[in-house]
């Protein structure tokens, strides 16, 4: 299994037998591509720093298939899937479930190939400055982030996929450090952060110590092995 950091919230994740690719909205380098391979695309809503309609381009030889929040059109393609919160289905050896989210669309918790997936999309704990953001209520977009994911309570997850967006200023380390503390993570990969790779390293300094490895990616398309 390897996972590769392809910019801000996009990641593909390879398996022997077959690909699977979150919130891309960048072109993804040919040598990630195989041939004779299914490839899934999940895209957690139609922002556009995590959807670009150019994956739906993607050449028959990699056997597109498209798992899209319902917030985004229905389109025309072939083998294309759109999901509500809350909703479930099963195909391509995964067991698909989707939670809700602290903005658009969905999470994603996806177990395969004897793994346990979660991508959050934009679900975060928005602790936005007020002086930036007034139109936020703090206490109130807590209480939403924390209620979304008790929802999840009892879940084993494995490699999860949390935003640490700088934009937050001070805060910018809380909803992966809550995470960390009630799912115990055994992989917890930063995202949302466009090209700040250097909050990687401010957030592990947050939230240690811990027995959750988190990744100190330094750049786009970057490939961390795993086992398994």
């Amino acid at each position: 299994m390897k996972i590769i950091h392809l910019h801000h919230s996009g990641f593909l994740i390879q398996f022997e037998d077959k690909t699977l690719i979150f919130d891309c909205f960048t072109k993804i380098p040919n040598n990630f591509m195989r041939k004779g391979l299914p490839h899934y695309f999940f895209v957690t809503h139609g922002h556009s720093d995590h959807y670009s309609k150019d994956i739906l381009n993607v050449g028959s030889e990699f056997q597109p298939t498209y798992i899209f929040s319902d917030d985004i059109p229905e389109m025309s393609t072939p083998r294309n899937y759109r999901m509500a919160p809350y909703q479930h289905m099963s195909f391509g050896g995964m067991d698909i479930r989707t939670f809700g989210s602290t903005d658009l669309g969905v999470s994603f918790y996806i177990a395969t190939n004897n793994h346990r997936i979660f991508h959050a999309g934009d679900l975060n704990w928005w602790d936005w400055d007020p002086a930036l953001r007034p139109d936020i209520d703090p206490v109130q977009e807590e209480e939403d982030f924390k209620s979304e994911l008790a929802k999840m309570k009892g879940l084993p997850m494995e490699f999860t996929f949390i935003g640490v967006d700088p934009r937050l200023g001070d805060s910018f380390y809380k909803a992966g450090k809550y995470f960390i503390e009630e799912f115990h993570p055994k992989v917890l990969i930063p995202m949302h952060f466009r090209d700040d790779f250097a909050i990687i390293k401010k957030f592990k300094v947050m939230v240690e110590p811990t027995d959750t490895f988190i990744p100190d990616f330094k750049g786009r398309n970057i490939t961390l092995k795993t086992n398994g």
